[in-house]
């Protein structure tokens, strides 16, 4: 596989041909949650998505201590996702250092492509489509990883490596699995580029010493159209109904199981340094948010009260967080807002006891003053942070009095 500058090059080439953006995970994946979710915004926003849709989209969520923290996809698969948005798409991608990370980005430049020129009808957004589009990444990624191998040992090591990963996928239980089939095709590619030849096939495929990925783009999506399964057989396998093609498939995928599992093995062993790095910045996460959370000394009312406000801000993200709702307070305290009937039964009660919580808190400060100006900002996602800030600037003058004080004792 190519170098990690080579990497680099080639998606910055790639997002200069379509126009595309890209994040990594290491960059909006940190302990600074706030620092995270506001590069993350600031990127989905030159694609056109704005923040309303991207709380509408569940792409980020309220979270407490203010601010916002952004929904990662499932950190298990260590992999990236492209957004699209105004004619544009940003990708979300793992890095760069391990094989599979690398195998990723192209992937994720597929779908980039398939945006740009509606390759395989990618903006119908059905399941067959899915499949389609993710089989023709897979391909693209395979026959990238093909053309650059350096030798021909690595050739036939991205080979097998390819190989293998479709065996294990085809010999998964994993439901989601069905949209990632690629195997065929790659088969396909794999003796497309056998009777070619290897060299003459690189440079078909490149300008000037580099591929062209368009092409490769257009050409993967033409052996997807001609190898991948039809419509009706695709939805046959997703009934769990096995037809002759798939049926052939899965034999061959169970003869070599053994070394499908090998690559599984392998896979599991990046996931669980990948998942062991999450759960430390989690905990580094989770340390912050909870020295926000330290409520305030209650000497005097004003402190009083924006522990209240930051109570009842809690309890908004709680329900943003859990239930996927996020209620407007001024329904809530004069009973108007109503409680989706999308949730199951228990979440409905929390909801009720939540707001129930919010209503106590609200009638016992109702007619202060400082309550009033500030429970309308936390009611509104953009201006909530400004408790928080208050309540942060309280604390530092308190060590800054507690410091004047420690230093008067000690004359």
């Amino acid at each position: 596989m190519s170098t990690e500058q080579n990497v680099l090059q080639d998606l910055k080439d790639i997002c200069a041909q379509t126009k595309a953006r890209y994040l990594m995970y290491e960059d909006i994946h940190t302990e600074d949650y706030e620092r995270d979710s506001a590069l993350f915004i600031k990127e989905m926003g030159h694609i056109g998505i704005h923040c309303d849709e991207l709380l509408e989209k569940a792409l980020i969520v309220p979270e407490y201590g203010g601010g916002f923290s952004i929904k990662h996809h499932d950190e298990k698969t260590c992999g990236g996702y492209t957004q699209e948005g105004n004619r544009k798409c940003l990708m979300v991608l793992p890095g760069f250092h391990e094989d599979r990370e690398k195998e990723t980005i192209y992937h994720e430049a597929a779908h980039v492509y398939q945006y740009k020129y509606n390759i395989l009808d990618v903006i119908k957004n059905d399941d067959y489509t899915k499949y389609r589009t993710e089989v023709h990444a897979n391909v693209f990624s395979t026959m990238v990883s093909l053309l650059k191998a350096k030798s021909i040992l690595d050739y036939k090591k991205q080979k097998l490596s390819r190989f293998l990963e479709g065996v294990a996928t085809i010999n998964s239980d994993e439901e989601e699995l069905i949209y990632y089939l690629s195997l065929p095709i790659e088969l396909a590619l794999m003796r497309e580029i056998r009777k070619k030849g290897r060299l003459k096939t690189k440079e078909e495929f490149s300008k000037h010493g580099i591929l062209d990925y368009k092409k490769i783009a257009f050409y993967t999506a033409q052996l997807v159209k001609k190898h991948c399964f039809s419509q009706e057989e695709f939805e046959k396998i997703k009934n769990k109904e096995i037809t002759s093609k798939y049926e052939k498939l899965k034999r061959k995928a169970k003869a070599y199981r053994i070394l499908g599992s090998i690559y599984v093995f392998k896979k599991e062993r990046y996931y669980i340094k990948k998942e062991n790095k999450h759960h430390q910045l989690e905990i580094k996460r989770l340390k912050k948010i909870a020295k926000k959370l330290a409520p305030l000394c209650e000497n005097n009312e004003e402190n009083k009260v924006i522990n209240a406000l930051c109570q009842i801000d809690n309890c908004q993200v709680y329900l943003a967080q859990d239930v996927g709702f996020f209620p407007d307070l001024e329904l809530v305290v004069t009973e108007q807002e109503t409680i989706p009937e999308r949730l199951e039964e228990d979440e409905k009660k929390w909801v009720e006891e939540t707001f129930q919580k919010i209503k106590t808190i609200y009638e016992k400060w109702k007619e202060n003053e400082f309550f009033q100006k500030y429970f309308a900002k936390i009611n509104d996602n953009y201006q909530r942070n400004v408790i928080w800030d208050l309540k942060e600037q309280k604390k530092k003058e308190l060590e800054q009095r507690c410091l004047a004080n420690m230093a008067v004792n000690e004359r």
